[in-house]
């Protein structure tokens, strides 16, 4: 694995790491108040493959005013033309599975494939419209000292991320301006690439609700739906085992395309 590094998108400065291996490139997109440390580092190996801090996140840059879904994924396209320079299969959990989606629609000849993990597909009309005390309770916490976070009852890997954490990327989130110009059905409708839509139980955190799903399938030309019962919005918590079967065989499939 190669050291942390920068890149400068012509927005912001993404703090990215790099590993070798012999598979096609892989870009793996964290989820929000995450960081490129979350982005499964268990199952590199012989994979190669790239992750990346998103803008107000980790050590990447600030952009105060300028988290809006459409950036993230204006991202990840810069990223792909500028570091990793050929088509890749996309990883994409939650708000990284935005950004995929983005990217997938808008810059199809940057990608071969997309794995989408339990992403909020319909954020203004579902979750974040009626599940925002989480968001704005992590904006609270954001950017404050690790110590603090911990002595607050956060896992310390937990803790890290939110005290490196713009509280802007939340509050954005919170009062929904991060959706301006965001349009999943046009996106989605756009991509030509295989694309695998993960999600988990409702009851267990999935935050697909009801209708979304299949509003998003019969929208996707070329994709399948991934139900892995008995997990939640962060489906390697619940069972990694089988999580990690359906990606390895996500990037099996599509290593030759």
């Amino acid at each position: 694995m190669t050291e942390s590094q920068r890149f400068n998108t012509g927005e912001v400065e993404l703090s990215y790491t790099e590993w070798p291996g012999d598979s096609p490139p892989i870009l793996a997109l964290h989820g929000i108040s995450g960081s490129r440390a979350a982005t499964f580092a268990e199952q590199r190996g012989t994979l190669r493959g790239f992750a990346y801090d998103h803008r107000g996140h980790g050590d990447s840059g600030r952009t105060p005013g300028g988290y809006t879904f459409v950036s993230y994924g204006r991202d990840a396209i810069a990223f792909l033309r500028g570091v990793v320079r050929e088509p890749a299969l996309l990883i994409g959990h939650s708000l990284g599975g935005l950004a995929a989606i983005y990217a997938a629609a808008n810059a199809p000849e940057l990608v071969r494939a997309v794995f989408l993990i339990d992403p909020p597909l319909y954020a203004p009309e579902g979750p974040l419209r009626e599940e925002r005390g989480p968001f704005a309770a992590v904006a609270e916490q954001a950017g404050r000292p690790v110590a603090e976070l911990i002595a607050a009852g956060l896992p310390p890997p937990r803790a890290e991320m939110v005290a490196k954490l713009d509280p802007g990327v939340l509050r954005m989130t919170v009062d929904q301006t991060a959706f301006a110009g965001w349009d999943t059905d046009a996106y989605l409708r756009g991509i030509e690439c295989p694309v695998v839509l993960e999600h988990g139980d409702r009851d267990l955190g999935s935050v697909i609700y009801p209708g979304e799903l299949e509003r998003a399938a019969a929208l996707i030309r070329n994709g399948t739906v991934l139900h892995l019962a008995g997990t939640g919005h962060a489906p390697w918590f619940n069972d990694g085992d089988r999580f990690f079967a359906a990606l390895r065989s996500f990037i099996q499939q599509h290593a030759s395309a």
